[in-house]
């Protein structure tokens, strides 16, 4: 059954024509409803964290060459590339474009909260969450496309984890509405062995992708069936990072660290180092887990 609900905003009585905004002005309104059933039970209506996007982001090839970047995959120059895809209402399918409302405000919007479903591949506690990446980099959780990172402080990754990395991601506090299933993780290497036990995310609303889930969604180490990880990146345009920090070490090599990289559309190890600006740094992209039921495809 369907139900219409007329709501009535008002002004205090005093108010003046020197009061009100001179431009045209949007106001959003959020409410939580619990409606009472007949035989007293209550029945509490769910709002979602994610919804279907309804459009996709596009951004204009700005590169030339051959084999890398965008013009790597037939775009040419000035060609318009289209990330991710609106899907199918009840399937999740690698790339489908979701607006979270992450902040809690009641609003999904489309420019600021895009995210991509990946994979439940590799959230901890139970198969009922899954995982998304968000459209940007970041730093101290605030969208940064241009500023790199050391992933640990100290360049020994097996032995820390991703200190510094996990600094730049949005905090509890600002992703208010989203947490992880587990905020005590252990970094494991590209062939699952793990490296670093009982890392903490604790006080952050989200972490950092993991060669397992990448590889999982894409079919292997290549990303052509995954250019939406490579939105707000050098794929494009060059004046962005090459790419950001996934959250899986190196099998082999003991200060490399995988990564998502743009210019061969491929994810790659590589080093790292415990001084920004230096070999070895590179972008944080925050990755979410939300439980299926809380999103609405």
């Amino acid at each position: 059954q369907s139900e219409t609900l007329k709501i009535r905003v008002a002004f205090k009585k005093d108010i003046t024509a020197a009061d009100l905004p001179t431009a045209d002005t949007t106001l959003n309104l959020s409410f939580s409803l619990n409606y009472i059933q007949a035989d007293g039970s209550a029945v509490a209506v769910v709002h979602p964290i994610c919804k279907r996007a309804t459009t996709l982001h596009t951004e204009i090839c700005n590169k030339t060459s051959t084999s890398n970047y965008c013009s790597g995959t037939g775009y040419s120059t000035g060609d318009t590339v289209t990330y991710g895809n609106l899907g199918t209402s009840g399937t999740l399918t690698s790339g489908d474009a979701f607006d979270c409302d992450v902040n809690g405000d009641g609003v999904y919007d489309s420019e600021t909260e895009r995210f991509y479903y990946v994979s439940d591949k590799d959230v901890d506690s139970s198969s009922d969450y899954v995982t998304l990446i968000y459209y940007n980099n970041v730093s101290f959780g605030n969208i940064n496309n241009t500023a790199e990172f050391a992933y640990d402080t100290a360049n020994t990754p097996r032995k820390n984890g991703p200190r510094r990395a996990k600094a730049q991601l949005p905090k509890a506090s600002k992703w208010s509405n989203v947490s992880l299933s587990n905020t005590t993780r252990d970094i494991t290497d590209n062939k699952g062995t793990v490296r670093v036990s009982k890392f903490s995310y604790e006080g952050y609303a989200a972490r950092l992708l993991t060669y397992q889930e990448v590889v999982s969604a894409c079919g292997g180490t290549s990303l052509d069936n995954c250019q939406y990880l490579l939105e707000n990146t050098r794929y494009t345009n060059g004046s962005l990072t090459t790419g950001y920090w996934l959250e899986t070490l190196s099998s082999s090599k003991e200060t490399y660290v995988y990564s998502v990289f743009s210019s061969s559309r491929a994810v790659l190890d590589l080093i790292t180092a415990s001084d920004e600006g230096s070999f070895g740094s590179n972008g944080v992209r925050p990755a979410i887990e939300v439980l299926k039921s809380k999103i609405s495809s």
